[in-house]
């Protein structure tokens, strides 16, 4: 069951591209038949599958603001040095754990399935990953940025546990006893 979600996790986290409306459903379809290639080729050493896939799923995640969300209140403190250094370990340890996560994945089958649009300036799509034993739901939450009217990736749901906020909670406790720098230093 772990490893599951962990292939879930994987083929969930797809950073910073613009995407329109009507074109989302697309773009994620598009973004993991490309991973899905990669992992199935091999000729690819595992350096080069991990390159092309950050390539591939590095521009329609805004680490940014899942960055922010991921510290809630906590961000408004941070110094400007603090959230760059947070935000540049945040993706790094994010794309870690997606790249960890693929090299377990054993050629479960991804649907891409039905879209949301839940309030004026939030969308969910919803996809299926069907493996030998089990159906699992990832639904990517997407948010439209007021600068660009663009839409871009800020959370996702695996099994229905969002991965933002299991790390608020986590950042939180940790905060408790620890530093900001002592987070950073932990990512």
């Amino acid at each position: 069951m772990f490893k599951k979600i962990i292939i879930l996790l994987l083929l969930s986290i797809v950073s910073l591209y613009a995407i329109e409306e009507q074109s989302i459903q697309k773009v994620v379809d598009t973004k993991v038949r490309q991973v899905l290639d990669i992992l199935k080729d091999k000729t690819l050493s595992h350096t080069q599958k991990d390159t092309k896939n950050i390539r591939i799923i590095d521009d329609i995640f805004d680490y940014d603001i899942m960055s922010q969300i991921s510290l809630g209140k906590r961000w408004k403190s941070l110094s400007k040095n603090e959230k760059t250094q947070f935000t540049k370990a945040f993706e790094k340890k994010i794309k870690h754990s997606y790249l960890d996560k693929l090299r377990l994945y054993n050629n479960q089958q991804v649907i891409i399935k039905e879209l949301k649009k839940v309030k004026s300036n939030r969308i969910t799509l919803e996809t299926q990953i069907i493996g030998v034993d089990d159906t699992y739901k990832v639904i990517y939450l997407f948010y439209k940025n007021k600068q660009n009217n663009q839409w871009y990736i800020y959370d996702v749901e695996l099994v229905g546990v969002s991965i933002i906020q299991t790390y608020r909670k986590q950042f939180s406790e940790f905060l408790n006893t620890k530093s900001v720098k002592q987070l950073i230093e932990s990512l």
